[in-house]
């Protein structure tokens, strides 16, 4: 991945040395900027668009589920998710009451703009699947889904069929071959190396997620509705 971001940075002539560290963040003049790839990643870009151009009406209630391998974070997949739900409603979560178990979190968050979400988060799926999510707006005129009508899972663009039946799907033609996750890690820390502006952008946003995430902690403890800097 740390060649794919390099051969953009050279081929746009972005004068910065930016190093990825993991997939969370990008190392930049000695400071690390947190990484928000689900602000680089096409299906959410067009969901927003949707919401700001008013093509889907009126926000009422937005449908997330998030089935993650076993193993990993709950809370970063929350945080993820919550960052998604900001993103593509232009709005701000105002209150959040969650429940969770083992590997598996549920949480109502309710935005700025009276929309209210329902998240249904997992870590328990096994070694070599693929994560499966759904994410669903729906407003008093229409709904808007980042998956295709009546599919549970996610698809691929081409599937070959024969003695190892295998599936392509590739999003981006400057970093072809790489996983749709992985293009929007490279996508959004470039994105960062190039503007001052979204360096600041992606810390602010950050430290609310994880204002957020605690809220979410708190809920779960006192299994009340914690409202933001409440």
């Amino acid at each position: 991945m740390q060649g794919k971001l390099d051969l953009l940075l050279k081929k746009y002539s972005v004068d910065e040395n930016a190093e990825l560290v993991g997939k969370c963040g990008v190392k930049i003049g000695g400071d690390i900027i947190p990484l928000l790839p689900f602000e680089s990643e096409r299906r959410f870009f067009e969901l927003r668009q949707l919401v700001l151009n008013r093509r889907v009406g009126n926000l009422s209630t937005y449908r997330i589920g998030h089935t993650a391998k076993r193993g990993e974070d709950i809370f970063a997949l929350l945080w993820r998710e919550l960052g998604v739900l900001e993103y593509t409603t232009d709005s701000k979560v105002t209150e959040i009451f969650a429940i969770a178990g083992k590997n598996t979190l549920n949480a109502i968050a309710e935005t700025d703009k009276g929309c209210v979400c329902t998240l249904e988060l997992a870590c328990t799926l096994e070694e070599g699947c693929g994560d499966i999510d759904k994410h669903e707006i729906i407003t008093d005129n229409g709904i808007a889904c980042d998956r295709v009508v009546d599919t549970q899972v996610p698809q691929s663009s081409i599937y070959v069929y024969g003695k190892e039946n295998k599936s392509y799907t590739d999003v981006d033609s400057e970093l072809y071959g790489l996983s749709e996750g992985d293009v929007s890690v490279i996508r959004n820390a470039f994105a960062v190396a190039k503007s001052a502006e979204l360096k600041k952008h992606n810390k602010d946003v950050a430290a609310h997620l994880d204002e957020l995430v605690l809220c979410a902690k708190k809920s779960i403890e006192t299994l009340e509705n914690i409202k933001l800097g409440g």
